[in-house]
C-alpha cells in the first residue's frame, strides 16, 4: 500500500491524498479514525473527506461501485487484478494539535485525520510520500516529521515508510518556513522546530528544553530513552494552548509571546507555562506511549477506548511535569510550592470533587472532560488536576513510610510493563502494593476509587511545608501565596464564576454548588442587571461587592432567557479555599531525614 499527500488547494484549504493498493482484493473496505490516541473524544474525522474517487487502468469506478456504507466507510468493488487508486480530498482547517491545517503559511497534517486505513488486511510495510507545495508561498517550506526516511530531498520532501498502519497515524508533518534548533538529550538526537511569527530567544528555548530532557532521562534511568531521536512542532499563534503526545514527537501549540524574550532571563508566566507543557508531552514518550493500559495496546479507532487510569497516564505526567522543572533547575522550590498552592485552590474550588472519582473521570472522559458544560465544576473532576496532586500524595506517602518514592515506583513500572510492552492491569492497586512493599488498598479506596481528599497539612509538614488556607481575594486570586491585602468581597465568595469576554452586562458561566449564589437561585447563563439597585457592568460589578462586609444581604437583579427577575444573596463568613504552601517554622521539621519530594533522585545507573 502507498499513499501520497499533496497539498492541494491553500486557499480551499484542501489536501489530497491519492492511496494506491497493488493487488486489491474484489471488495476492499477503506475507513477514517474516528478519533485520535491521547485526546479522548470521538471527532468523527471522516466528516473532512470533501470528496472521493476510486480508479483503475487510469479509468474511473462508476459511483455504485464505491459506496459509503457507514459514518466512516467506504466500500469499493473492483477486478482483483489490477491496482486500485483511490483519491480524495480532505478539508484541513483545524488549528489544534488534533487535526490537519493548512493555508498559504502553513501544512500541519495528523494522518489519523487524513489517511484512510485499509481493513482486513495483512499488509505489511506502508509508503507516504509527502510531496512538496507547487504554490509559490510554500516554495520555501520544510518538512518535519520522525517517519521513517525513504528517499527524501534536503527539505524533508519524499517518500517515507512505516511498519504498520498504527504506526503511520503515530508521526505528525509539520510543513512551512519554520526555525529550528538541534540538541541531544539521553544520548539521542532531538530536533525542535517552530512555525508562525514570533521574536523568541530559540537559543534559550533549545538550552532549556535539553535540560528538561535530560531530567526526565535521568529519571526513568535507561542508559538511552526508548526512541532513537525525538521531534518538538511547535506552532505559535496569538491564543491557544496545548499539545498531543506521539511516540517519537509531540505537536505543541501555544502564544507566541510565551517564548522568551531575547535578553530577558526572567520566567514568566507564559514562558513558564511552555516549559511545563515542555516537559508533559515529553514524559508522555514513556508514560502513556510505552507504559499504557491494557486498554491501549491495540487501539480501536472506530470507538471510545475506555480505561479507569487516565489518572496515573495524566494526572502521573502533570506531576512530574512541573516537578521536572525544579529539578533542572529552570524553577525555584519557591516557584515550585507556588504551582503546587495554585493547584490545591483550583482543586478546592471543584464541587465536583465529592461527586465524581478520579477512576469515574477517568472512564467517563469521553462523555464528560472533554465535553464539560456549564455544570462541569458542580459534577466532575479534571484526572489532570487531581490525578497530578494525588501523585504528591502518594510520594509524599511512601518517602513517609519509608517505601522509597514515587521515582522508584514509575521506575518500577516502566521496568515490569513499559519495556516489555504489557499493558497495565485496570486493578492497579495490587501491581502498587507489590511494587512498593506497602499496603495501597486504603489509599486507592479513599482517593482514587473514592472522593476523599488527602490531609494536605499533615503530608506535607514531616518535609518542611506548611499548609495554609485563606479567604480568595477575587476572580484574579489563583492561589499559591499569601493574601496580599485583606480579601474584599468578590465573585467567588459568592459562587460565581463569569463569562471571559463578557459585553456591558456580565453573564454568569458557572454557579458552584452549595454556595450562596446557588441558593439564591442564580444560574448558568443568567445576565446580572444590577447589585443593590445599581447597574451592574464588568467594570463596577466588583466595585459595588466590595463595599458589602459579611454577614449581609445581597439584592439582585439578572436577567433570564430576557425575563428580568429579583433575588437576594445571602452571604456569611467568606469560604477558606485559597491555598498557600510556606517553608515550615519548626527547624526541625526542615531537617529531618526523608528529602523534600522535589529533591533530585540518586543517580541511577542500569
Amino acid at each position: 500500500m502507498h499513499y501520497s499527500l499533496a497539498f492541494a488547494d491553500p486557499a480551499g484549504h484542501l489536501l489530497e491524498v491519492t492511496l494506491t493498493i497493488d493487488a486489491p482484493r474484489a471488495v476492499e473496505w477503506l475507513r477514517m479514525p474516528a478519533w485520535i490516541p491521547g485526546s479522548y473524544l470521538i471527532r468523527e474525522f471522516a466528516r473532512h473527506v470533501v470528496w472521493l474517487e476510486a480508479r483503475q487502468a487510469d479509468e474511473r469506478l462508476p459511483l455504485r461501485n464505491v459506496r459509503k456504507i457507514d459514518k466512516a466507510s467506504w466500500q469499493i468493488e473492483c477486478a482483483g487484478s489490477l491496482p486500485l487508486v483511490v483519491r480524495y480530498r480532505v478539508y484541513a482547517w483545524d488549528r489544534s494539535v488534533r487535526g490537519c491545517y493548512f493555508d498559504a503559511s502553513r501544512g500541519f497534517v495528523n494522518p489519523a485525520a487524513a489517511l484512510l486505513e485499509r481493513l482486513d488486511s495483512n499488509a505489511g510495510t506502508l509508503t507516504l510520500v509527502v510531496e512538496p507545495p507547487r504554490f509559490a508561498q510554500g516554495l520555501s517550506w520544510r518538512c518535519a516529521t520522525t517517519l521513517t526516511r525513504v528517499e527524501v530531498d534536503t527539505r524533508g520532501f519524499g517518500c517515507y515508510r512505516a511498519a504498520n498502519y498504527d504506526e503511520l497515524i503515530d508521526h505528525p508533518i509539520e510543513c512551512a518556513a519554520f526555525d529550528e534548533f538541534q540538541f541531544e538529550a539521553g544520548g539521542v538526537p532531538h530536533r525542535f522546530v517552530v512555525s508562525g511569527r514570533h521574536r523568541g530567544d530559540l537559543d534559550r528555548l533549545a538550552r532549556d528544553t535539553a535540560r528538561i530532557c535530560q531530567a526526565h532521562c535521568d529519571l526513568f534511568g535507561d542508559s538511552r530513552p526508548p526512541f532513537p531521536h525525538y521531534l518538538f512542532q511547535l506552532h505559535v499563534v496569538d491564543e491557544g494552548y496545548g499539545g498531543l503526545e506521539h511516540r517519537t514527537s509531540t505537536a505543541l501549540i501555544a502564544p507566541r509571546n510565551d517564548l522568551p524574550a531575547p535578553g530577558d532571563d526572567a520566567v514568566s508566566e507564559g514562558y513558564l507555562s511552555l516549559l511545563g507543557l515542555i516537559s508533559h508531552e515529553y514524559f508522555h514518550a514513556w508514560n502513556v506511549k510505552r507504559l499504557k493500559p491494557a486498554a491501549f495496546m491495540r487501539y480501536d479507532t472506530t470507538r471510545e477506548n475506555l480505561t479507569r487510569l487516565l489518572w496515573l497516564f495524566e494526572g502521573f505526567t502533570s506531576y512530574y511535569d512541573e516537578l521536572i522543572l525544579a529539578r533542572a533547575g529552570l524553577i525555584s522550590e519557591e516557584d515550585y510550592l507556588r504551582l503546587v498552592g495554585r493547584h490545591l485552590t483550583q482543586l478546592l474550588r471543584t464541587p465536583g470533587r465529592q461527586v465524581q472519582s478520579l477512576a469515574e473521570g477517568s472512564f467517563d472522559a469521553w462523555i464528560k472532560y472533554y465535553r464539560a458544560d456549564e455544570n462541569a465544576p458542580n459534577s466532575q473532576v479534571s484526572y489532570y488536576l487531581r490525578g497530578g496532586l494525588v501523585a504528591l500524595a502518594l510520594d509524599l506517602t511512601l518517602r513517609a513510610g519509608g517505601r522509597g518514592s514515587l521515582d522508584e515506583l514509575m521506575r518500577a513500572l516502566w521496568r515490569e510493563y513499559g519495556k516489555p510492552g504489557i499493558g497495565v492491569p485496570e486493578d492497579i492497586a495490587p501491581v502498587f502494593s507489590d511494587l512498593t512493599g506497602m499496603d495501597l488498598e486504603p489509599f486507592f479506596a479513599r482517593h482514587i476509587d473514592g472522593t476523599e481528599d488527602p490531609d494536605w497539612a499533615a503530608l506535607l509538614l514531616p518535609f518542611g511545608v506548611t499548609f495554609n488556607l485563606r479567604a480568595s481575594a477575587g476572580q484574579a486570586d489563583l492561589g499559591g501565596r499569601a493574601d496580599p491585602e485583606a480579601a474584599r468581597l468578590n465573585l467567588r465568595q459568592l459562587g460565581i464564576v463569569l463569562r471571559e469576554g463578557n459585553g456591558p452586562l456580565p453573564a454568569i458561566q458557572h454557579v458552584l454548588s452549595g454556595s450562596a449564589a446557588h441558593e439564591a437561585g442564580l444560574s448558568a447563563g443568567d445576565t446580572l442587571v444590577a447589585v443593590d439597585g445599581l447597574r451592574a457592568s464588568a467594570a463596577t460589578l466588583g466595585k459595588h461587592l466590595a463595599r458589602f462586609s459579611p454577614p449581609c444581604d445581597i439584592p439582585i437583579s439578572y436577567f433570564r432567557h430576557d425575563v428580568l427577575r429579583e433575588t437576594t444573596v445571602s452571604l456569611d463568613v467568606a469560604p477558606l479555599d485559597t491555598v498557600w504552601l510556606s517553608p515550615a517554622s519548626s527547624a526541625a521539621s526542615t531537617t529531618g531525614p526523608l528529602p523534600r519530594p522535589w529533591s533530585p533522585p540518586p543517580a541511577v545507573t542500569g
